[in-house]
Order: structure tokens, then sequence, then C-alpha cells
């Protein structure tokens, strides 16, 4: 009697298990699922700051940022942060910016990335900094 009480017991411990460790699995599934969704995703445009195309979910510090002007005016210092893949972000940026008539003239790689970029009457300097949200540092001046 004791022995099928035990044996019982031991059942609904394994069959507990048994569920725990489908739920674990699942859970692990979901997780690398969602890895593979930010690893793989593409960025979309958000608002543009002047003549800056920004990555939609951008998140832009007002309180740091200065821009002066307005349009294909516009100057100044762009502070904001994303949650995306560094790669991704500058990717990004190399497609967007020559749609606002901006040409790249300069790419390095090091931990950041920095890109630069140019207009007849200006120069903008874009770098791209790793960690969980990319930071970004996006100056435009005017060009002598």
């Amino acid at each position: 009697m004791i022995r099928r009480k035990f044996q019982a017991l031991m059942l609904v411990l394994v069959m507990g298990l048994s569920g725990v460790s489908a739920e674990f699995s699942s859970a692990q599934a979901a997780q690398k699922s969602s890895k593979k969704t930010t690893e793989n995703q593409i960025l979309k445009n958000g608002k543009s700051i002047g003549d800056v195309a920004m990555p939609a979910g951008a998140e832009v510090d007002t309180e740091d940022s200065l821009i002066l002007g307005n349009g294909s005016n516009a100057y100044g210092k762009i502070l904001a942060k994303v949650k995306a893949d560094q790669m991704k972000v500058a990717d990004y940026f190399k497609d967007h910016m020559p749609q606002e008539g901006w040409g790249l003239i300069s790419e390095m790689q090091d931990d950041d990335i920095l890109l630069t970029f140019q207009k007849p009457t200006r120069v903008a300097t874009i770098r791209i900094e790793r960690g969980s949200k990319v930071k970004l540092t996006i100056m435009v001046s005017p060009r002598n």
C-alpha cells in the first residue's frame, strides 16, 4: 500500500516536472524567436528633424539636443537612443539619408560607427554607439 502511494506520488512529480520542462522549453523558444526578430528587424522611418530622417522608435533627448533653423537650413546637435542593433541603425542612415539629399562621404567603424554625410551647404556626422539601446549623436554644421 505504501509502495503504491509512493509510486503514485513519483508519477505526479514526474508529470509535474514534465509540464515545467515543457513550459521552460516554450519560454526558451519564445525568447530565441524574440531575439531573432530583434536581430533581423528592419528599421522604419520615424520623425524627421530638419532634413535628417530618424528611425522609428528613436527617443530624442530634447533637453540636451540643440537644433537651430529648420528644414534644409537646420543645424545643431541631436542626441537620441534607439532600441536596435548598432549595424541596423547604421544601415538605416546609409539607406535613408540619401533620400533626404545627403551624400555619404566617410564611414569608420571601431566600437562606435561614424558616418559623415554632406550637402552643398552642410555636413552631418552621425556617431552610433553600442549598447542595449544604441546611442546616437548627430551633428549637423554649416559647410565652409
